[in-house]
């Protein structure tokens, strides 16, 4: 009671070697109330709070174990908010801290403190600490957060996870930068259980293209098939590319044949793709040989140089440039800071000087099919009526030089094989002489569907 009374003591001349006197009582004292007196004391602003620390800091849990276990449970209660604060300020306090998490007992209890500073601080030297002393944390979600976020997936890996829910509470006790982490701890494993719960446990807080690359790095063609669905049809066919190109394949005998029969409708596909347009749209002009007309006076162009609006500055930019009108400062400039059509028009002269060896680098493009782009989007499986749908409206086509008829055909038939896997029956857009009509469809195994 005495060392309580004098911890605050401003007596003059007394005041301080009053409040030492009461803080050494404390110390000695060794005693659950006097740890608590102690850390209330340093949030308090005690003038010596900073020596007091260190002091608390220093404790061992062999020769001061109730003290020692009474304050540190207290600052976890805490959050070690005050201790945290005043580390943050004092790197002699920091490297105290960091003593002492080393000096903590290996026990759950002794783990579980270590283990709560590093989530809350993120620092490598507390993490390298835990690591090297071979720590786990008693809680498993938090023990596989910290493989995790340090790219040691066999932390997770060595837990018995068949519902993923630790992966799931070790994500969702994650910041955004950890998240990050993680993922590219998951892309860089190659590990297809990883890959899995992530992909289950987060879902929809990541990016599909992520755990495709990821199954694509562990090679597992069998969960890359899977993953397929809810995917856009377009995911679709860059797996399929991918399968063109490495030769890879799912082991499940139906998802192998899914893969052999999609890569082969794929390898049908660059043939099948329109030519670009040779020429302009009817009524349409080429800009640069208006441009060479419209400013053949000299007069027009210099008024036009100098004109608000951009594109009568990028013909007479064009025009002055071809005759060396145009100082060459002005043409640096332009081709730093000015607007995105004079660069074009002096992209044009500088890429091909030579007007024989011009070739144009824009081009008209031309818009999607509207099948084409249903089909595209379409998300996997979609649905038998959806692809009924698309059926109706497929061009029949003026025969075989018709490229757009014959593309539209094999993007539905790649597109129905994938709905097929997906649905457990086969779509498919048949020309057997079974069929009577071209563009007939045929299932299998989905007598209970109605078209």
């Amino acid at each position: 009671m005495q060392a309580e009374k004098h911890l605050f003591a401003t007596t003059p001349f007394l005041g301080a070697f009053l409040r030492k006197r009461a803080v050494e009582r404390l110390f000695s004292g060794n005693s659950r109330e006097a740890a608590l007196e102690l850390a209330g004391a340093v949030e308090n602003g005690h003038p010596e709070a900073d020596a007091i620390i260190r002091r608390l800091l220093r404790l061992q849990h062999g020769s001061e174990p109730v003290m020692y276990g009474a304050l540190w449970n207290c600052w976890k209660s805490r959050r070690f908010e005050e201790l945290l604060n005043r580390t943050h300020a004092s790197e002699t306090l920091l490297q105290d801290l960091l003593r002492a998490i080393e000096a903590m007992p290996e026990t759950d209890w002794g783990n579980g403190m270590v283990f709560t500073i590093w989530s809350l601080l993120d620092r490598d030297d507390i993490a390298e600490k835990i690591e090297a002393k071979g720590r786990h944390a008693p809680a498993l979600e938090l023990d596989a957060l910290f493989g995790l976020v340090r790219g040691n997936p066999e932390r997770y890996l060595a837990l018995e996870d068949p519902d993923h829910s630790i992966f799931e509470k070790a994500w969702l006790a994650a910041t955004s930068a950890r998240r990050q982490r993680i993922s590219t701890t998951v892309l860089k494993s190659q590990n297809p259980r990883l890959v899995a719960a992530y992909d289950h446990a987060v879902r929809d807080g990541h990016d599909p293209q992520l755990v495709i690359e990821a199954l694509k790095l562990c090679g597992d063609h069998d969960a890359l098939l899977d993953r397929l669905h809810g995917l856009p049809f377009t995911s679709a066919l860059e797996v399929v590319a991918y399968w063109e190109e490495s030769g890879g394949r799912p082991k499940n005998p139906s998802g192998k044949a899914v893969a052999e029969a999609a890569v082969a409708l794929y390898r049908e596909l660059p043939g099948l793709l329109p030519e670009l347009r040779p020429s302009r749209p009817p009524g349409a002009r080429d800009i640069f040989s208006f441009w060479t007309e419209r400013y053949g006076s000299g007069e027009l162009l210099e008024q036009d140089l100098s004109s608000p609006d951009p594109f009568r500055r990028a013909g007479a930019l064009f025009a002055g440039a071809q005759r060396g009108s145009v100082p060459r400062s002005r043409l640096q400039e332009i081709t730093l800071n000015g607007a995105w059509p004079e660069k074009l028009a002096l992209h044009y002269l500088v890429a091909a000087p030579e007007a024989g060896s011009r070739h144009e680098h824009v081009s008209w493009l031309r818009p999607q099919d509207n099948i084409v782009a249903a089909i595209l989007a379409t998300r996997l499986p979609g649905s038998p009526e959806e692809s009924s749908m698309l059926m109706d409206r497929l061009h029949t086509g003026a025969g075989p030089a018709d490229r757009s008829a014959g593309l539209q055909r094999k993007l539905l038939q790649l597109l129905g094989l994938l709905q097929g896997y997906f649905l457990r029956g086969l779509i498919t857009v048949d020309s057997s002489d079974d069929a009577t009509e071209k563009t007939a469809v045929e299932t299998e195994e989905m007598t209970d569907m109605e078209w």
